[in-house]
């Protein structure tokens, strides 16, 4: 039987004053199979801590080459 994702759920009070960013993140989180936990808490703190318009997360183990999260303005 093949492993599938599991769903993380985290609710997130974001207050970066040096930056003025105050927001509520509500994500949903996939975890694959082969990821661990360190790496899928990691991913959250990075998207939380660089967190601006345009960021997501990549598709994750299944496209090694891209960077965990990324941030694309209009311009791609």
């Amino acid at each position: 039987m093949a492993l599938t994702a599991t769903i993380y759920n985290f609710d997130i009070e974001l207050a970066d004053s040096d930056r003025g960013v105050y927001e509520t993140l509500a994500l949903r989180v996939a975890r694959h199979p082969s990821e661990s936990e360190e790496y899928l808490v990691t991913r959250v703190l990075a998207f939380a801590l660089e967190f601006s318009d345009g960021i997501a997360f990549s598709r994750g183990l299944s496209e090694p080459d891209e960077p965990a999260i990324s941030v694309r303005d209009l311009t791609g």
